[in-house]
C-alpha cells in the first residue's frame, strides 16, 4: 500500500504540472507567463507525447528512471504507458483510476477525487482558474519559473519549470514534495489537438488479470 501511495503522489503531481504549464515561451514577466498559459490552455482539447521521468525517493534513498508515452483529453481523461522495466499502464477517467501492473497480472483500482488529491489534476481540467490565486510565482531566470502553492495542494511543496521555445514550450519540470522527494520530467514529441479517441482512455481487462478494488 505504501508503494502504491508513493506512486499516486508522483503520478498526480506529474499530471498536474503537465496540465498547468502549457505555454510560457519568451515571457519576461510573471503576468505575461500567466496570460500565455491561460490563453493557450483554453485552446487545447487533447495532448499526447513521450516523457522521461527520474524519481528521487528520499525515504527509500533510491533513484528510479522511467520513460513512456502519455495521452490527455479534456476534461478528465488521462493515460500514461510506462515502458519496460516498469511496464505499467495508468488510466484516469472521470472519478476512477486504474494502475495495470502487467508483469504481476494485477490491476489496482481506486477512486479519483479532486478533494482527496487537492485539485490535482481534475479541478484544473474542469476549470483552470487563476494560477496567481493558487501560487506565488517567480521568474527565476529567462527560461525558468518557480511556483509555490499558497495553500496546501496535495504533497506539492514547489514546482520548477524549464521553458522551451517550441510549439509546446515546456522542456522539463521538477516537483518537490513535502517529504523531500523530487521528480524530474522531460516531455518531447508533443502533439496538440490531434483528435484523441475516447477508447484510448477505456481500461480493457485482459484474461487472467486480478483486480484489487481499493474502494471496497
Amino acid at each position: 500500500m505504501r508503494k502504491f501511495q508513493i506512486f499516486l503522489m508522483f503520478f498526480m503531481s506529474a499530471v498536474y504540472c503537465l496540465l498547468s504549464i502549457v505555454s510560457t515561451s519568451h515571457a519576461s514577466t510573471v503576468d505575461e507567463v500567466v496570460g500565455r498559459i491561460q490563453k493557450t490552455y483554453g485552446e487545447i482539447k487533447d495532448v499526447q507525447g513521450r516523457f522521461s521521468q527520474t524519481s528521487h525517493i528520499k525515504d527509500l534513498d533510491r533513484t528510479e528512471r522511467y520513460e513512456g508515452e502519455f495521452f490527455i483529453k479534456k476534461p478528465s481523461s488521462m493515460r500514461w504507458n510506462f515502458s519496460k522495466p516498469r511496464d505499467e499502464e495508468v488510466i484516469i477517467r472521470e472519478n476512477d483510476i486504474w494502475i495495470y501492473k502487467k508483469s504481476d497480472k494485477q490491476v489496482l483500482k481506486s477512486a479519483f477525487s479532486k478533494d482527496a488529491y487537492s485539485q490535482v489534476p481534475i479541478a484544473l481540467l474542469n476549470n483552470f482558474g487563476d494560477l496567481k490565486n493558487d501560487f506565488d510565482i517567480k521568474l527565476i531566470k529567462d527560461d525558468a519559473l518557480e511556483l509555490t502553492p499558497k495553500r496546501r495542494m496535495g504533497f506539492i511543496n514547489k514546482l520548477l519549470l524549464e521553458i522551451n521555445s517550441t510549439d509546446f514550450p515546456v522542456k522539463t519540470f521538477s516537483v518537490f514534495d513535502v517529504y523531500g522527494n523530487k521528480i524530474d520530467i522531460t516531455v518531447k514529441d508533443v502533439k496538440i489537438n490531434s483528435g484523441l479517441e475516447d477508447s484510448i482512455f477505456t481500461f480493457k481487462l485482459q484474461p487472467g488479470v486480478e483486480i484489487f478494488d481499493l474502494n471496497q
